[in-house]
């Protein structure tokens, strides 16, 4: 949960997906925690916290808020993707201001076989296995 113009809005970040931890009926995935935990730790010390739409729709048909998030100055996406935590994923047009960014940091990733990148197979284009 974000605060955005005053209000308390539970936020999907654009263009990127995490190991699950908290969706029914499915066990907490590998290094699902680890992103979690990355993602909260980085949002409370933070001095700015700033959000941003993109070009698309702002919401999900879950009522999410879609959006990217800056944590003082740095795409919290990008953090999580280049620290192997999070895989770049749902990209649909025109919400894709960051992608190019966001797919250098995933190729480095990949490339290092950082977190989720270390376990062979375990990342598909359709999530996590």
């Amino acid at each position: 949960m974000l605060r955005i113009d005053g209000k308390e809005q539970k936020v999907r970040f654009l263009l990127v997906d995490t190991p699950e931890t908290v969706k029914p009926k499915t066990k907490v995935q590998p290094f699902g925690l680890e992103a979690s935990n990355r993602t909260k730790e980085l949002l409370s010390t933070a001095s700015e916290i700033t959000f941003e739409y993109d070009k698309g729709d702002r919401t999900d048909r879950y009522g999410r808020t879609l959006g990217y998030i800056f944590v003082d100055g740095m795409l919290l996406q990008e953090t999580l993707v280049r620290d192997g935590l999070a895989r770049v994923a749902y990209v649909k047009e025109p919400n894709t201001k960051y992608l190019l960014e966001l797919e250098e940091a995933q190729e480095k990733a990949k490339n290092e076989s950082l977190r989720i990148w270390s376990i062979p197979g375990y990342v598909t284009e359709r999530g996590f296995k």
